[in-house]
C-alpha cells in the first residue's frame, strides 16, 4: 500500500485521470463503513498549476447540468435552501452565525500578504462528533495572497470519493473562490493545490474506473 502519493499537473483533467489510476492500480483494497469495499490511498496531494473549467472526456460523472448542479450550491444565495441538514456553503456563510467567507474576503481587501491565517473551516466539534455518519468531506480552504496578487488555493478534504467526486467539485469550488474572494478584490487565481486524507474509489465503480483507465 502507498502511503501517500502527490502529483503536479497542468490542468484538473490531468490530475483526475492519474489519480484515479494511482487509486485502482496501488490502493488498499478496505471494507468501509457502508458496508461495501474501496480501493483507498490514505493521503494524497494534487497540485494543479492551470485550473481552468475543463473535465476529462472519460469522466462519467461530470456533464453541463451536472457542473451547473454543483456550482448553485456552492452559491451564496443557496445557503439554507437545500433541504439537506447542511451543505459546505451553509458552514462557510453561517458557522455559529459568523461567516467565513465574508471575513476571508475582507483579509485581501486588507492586502494581508503573504498570510498564513485566511482560512476557513466546516467541521463543528459539537454537532459532527456526535453523528455516526453525514460528517463534511470537505474540511478547510486555505488561501495564500501573493505580493504579484496572485492567489494560491488550497482545499482540504477527510474523505473523497476521487471517480464521483473530483472534477465536479473543484469546479464548482473555483466559482465559489471567484465569487466571493477574487471578484470582490484585485487577486487572481494562482495554483489550487488539494489534499486528501483518504482518497477512494468505490467497489461499485470498479468497471468504470477500469474503462476509463485502458
Amino acid at each position: 500500500m502507498i502511503q501517500v502519493i502527490a502529483g503536479s499537473f497542468e490542468t484538473l483533467s490531468e490530475a483526475w485521470y492519474w489519480a484515479i489510476k494511482e487509486i485502482y492500480t496501488k490502493g488498499l483494497l478496505v471494507d468501509t463503513e457502508y458496508g461495501i469495499k474501496a480501493r483507498c490511498v490514505n493521503g494524497m496531494l494534487l497540485e494543479i498549476k492551470n485550473p481552468v473549467q475543463v473535465w476529462h472526456k472519460k469522466d462519467p460523472f461530470c456533464s453541463r447540468d451536472r457542473i451547473e448542479f454543483y456550482k448553485r450550491q456552492f452559491k451564496r444565495e443557496s445557503a439554507g435552501k437545500h433541504g439537506f441538514e447542511y451543505t459546505y456553503i451553509d458552514r462557510l456563510v453561517n458557522y455559529e452565525g459568523f461567516d467565513q467567507l465574508k471575513w476571508m474576503n475582507e483579509q485581501l481587501q486588507k492586502k494581508r500578504y503573504e498570510s498564513k491565517r485566511i482560512q476557513a473551516i466546516t467541521w463543528m466539534p459539537k454537532v459532527d462528533c456526535l453523528k455516526k455518519e453525514d460528517q463534511p468531506c470537505f474540511q478547510r480552504i486555505w488561501v495564500f495572497p501573493h505580493r504579484n496578487n496572485r492567489l494560491d488555493v488550497h482545499i482540504h478534504y477527510r474523505s473523497w470519493d476521487m471517480f464521483k467526486a473530483f472534477e465536479a467539485n473543484l469546479i464548482a469550488f473555483q466559482e465559489l473562490v471567484k465569487d466571493e474572494l477574487i471578484g470582490p478584490t484585485d487577486f487572481i487565481m494562482g495554483t489550487l493545490r488539494c489534499f486528501g486524507d483518504n482518497v477512494h474509489i468505490y467497489e461499485d465503480d470498479f468497471q468504470a474506473v477500469e474503462e476509463a483507465i485502458r
